[in-house]
């Protein structure tokens, strides 16, 4: 299969669970039955209440775990575990209803959640103390050595005295195209203003009049992923229950694009085509696509390539639920990201396969909660548990772990030792470092092709010596076929 083949049709399995202790139980027996391969803490939701997915890759795992050969079987061991029901959809009837439009009332939006107030105030943003000495911990299993190892990359830093007296990476832009932004405190945001995210920077492909404000406007959908997500690249919650929050460079500037009201995006990949170019022309030095889409689009592979040859590092997410990697991570010219769990064992509903470049954390994952606040109010709410899961976070920590690349070397330098032959050197050179000196994950031989080169360790990232200029090979263009050397 190459890059210019489209996704194959196929269906995804749904069941109708009738409480939450029917959805623990549920989730209890299906996590016991592929413990011995991979992780799913969490159930990915469905179109309805009380509907939730079963991914591929966990069907996949259960079937080969329980002997099981037939759909009629498959039926009868999900009802046995609680299932009321147990249903198929095609892939495009579930993108259909996962991607479904907002009812429009007399004006009025229907089907958004009211805005409510923050319930205790949130601390100051960021000031001039902010610098990696002060990212003390306990930290989240992902942050550390048990993760992406941003910690000790973090310490790396603290003892630079070139990094002594200011935030090593706050000149460093990170596109985020994505569902737009919401006001948090972990972000920065303090009485309407942010040093961390900048919306007038950004721009709003969603709505029809292309109003620059790109606020997400919390329509049915994934409300608040723009947020969680700038959370996972950015955040800094010094405040935060229990102990600090961080995203794996906190403090590293945000631009956001909207784009969408779903992270599942083919009914609008000419809004991410626009959005790769603009950030592109805004100087954006990285850019994060925690979204997928199920066809290719040749708008969407020649912004690629546009980012390719400015020297842009672009992120995206090999999606989950399909088994199959998705658009535009299945293209060339991206870094396209795959998920493990606690003890890096393969996030089950993660995709997998011989276009996934690397794997970072997605399954477990500590989250700030975006609210639906007014405007000038500021969120300082964290889900109660580490529930969070997906690709989009694996995805969020290669750009945040490209910002730190990019600090240490410092842009500018990066620039000028690769400008003679092409700053494409500069995503080429952090993905070839990243692919050469990834920690193994815990899969066997059998799934050497499927999980990329290993999970990103930014610490060795770091370590590691540039590539000479002019020794490096272009990867093919973004809509070729598919490059291994990429």
């Amino acid at each position: 299969m190459d890059s210019v083949t489209d996704i194959a049709d196929g269906h995804i399995t749904t069941v109708q669970l009738m409480s939450s202790t029917d959805k623990i139980n549920f989730l209890r027996q299906l996590s016991d039955a592929i413990a011995a391969s991979c992780t799913l803490s969490t159930l990915t939701p469905g179109p309805s209440d009380n509907v939730y997915v079963i991914p591929q890759n966990v069907q996949d795992a259960v079937w080969r775990a329980h002997g099981i050969t037939t759909i009629d079987a498959w039926d009868l061991q999900l009802k046995k575990w609680g299932a009321l029901s147990v249903n198929t959809l095609t892939r495009d009837a579930f993108f259909a209803l996962q991607a479904r439009g907002v009812a429009l009332i007399d004006s009025q939006v229907i089907g958004g959640s009211k805005i409510t107030l923050p319930t205790s105030p949130p601390p100051a943003a960021p000031g001039a103390g902010f610098l990696p000495k002060d990212f003390e911990g306990p930290y989240d299993w992902q942050i550390d050595h048990r993760g992406v190892n941003a910690v000790a990359a973090w310490r790396m830093f603290a003892a630079e005295p070139r990094f002594a007296h200011a935030l090593p990476w706050a000149n460093i832009y990170v596109g985020h195209i994505d569902t737009g932004y919401t006001e948090h405190a972990a972000l920065g945001w303090d009485k309407g203003n942010s040093p961390t995210v900048h919306p007038a920077q950004g721009y709003d492909y969603w709505d029809g009049n292309h109003d620059p404000d790109p606020r997400d406007m919390w329509l049915p959908g994934f409300p608040g992923h723009g947020t969680r997500i700038s959370g996972a690249i950015a955040g800094y919650g010094r405040n935060a229950p229990d102990h600090p929050f961080y995203g794996v460079a906190p403090g590293v500037q945000i631009v956001p694009y909207r784009v969408t009201d779903s992270v599942i995006v083919d009914h609008v990949q000419a809004h991410i085509a626009a959005a790769i170019l603009r950030a592109v022309n805004d100087g954006c030095h990285i850019i994060n696509i925690s979204l997928g889409a199920l066809r290719r689009d040749k708008h969407v592979a020649a912004a690629l390539d546009a980012a390719y040859e400015a020297g842009v590092i672009v992120a995206c997410a090999a999606g989950q639920v399909w088994g199959e990697v998705i658009y535009p991570g299945r293209f060339n010219r991206c870094i396209t990201m795959g998920g493990v769990g606690p003890g890096l064992k393969p996030w089950s509903s993660g995709a997998k396969g011989i276009y996934v470049d690397l794997c970072a954390p997605a399954d477990v994952i500590r989250r700030i909660k975006a609210e639906n606040l007014a405007p000038g109010k500021t969120s300082n709410a964290y889900y109660a548990k580490p529930d969070g899961d997906g690709t989009s976070y694996a995805t969020a920590a290669c750009s945040g772990s490209a910002a730190l690349w990019l600090a240490w070397h410092g842009i500018d330098n990066l620039r000028t030792r690769y400008a003679p032959h092409g700053l494409w050197q500069i995503p080429k050179a952090f993905k070839a470092l990243a692919r050469q000196h990834a920690t193994p994950g815990q899969w066997g031989a059998s799934d050497a092709q499927n999980y990329g080169s290993g999970v990103l360790n930014i610490e060795a990232i770091l370590n590691a010596s540039l590539p000479a200029d002019g020794v490096l090979v272009p990867a093919l263009p973004a809509m070729d076929v598919f490059d291994p050397n990429d």
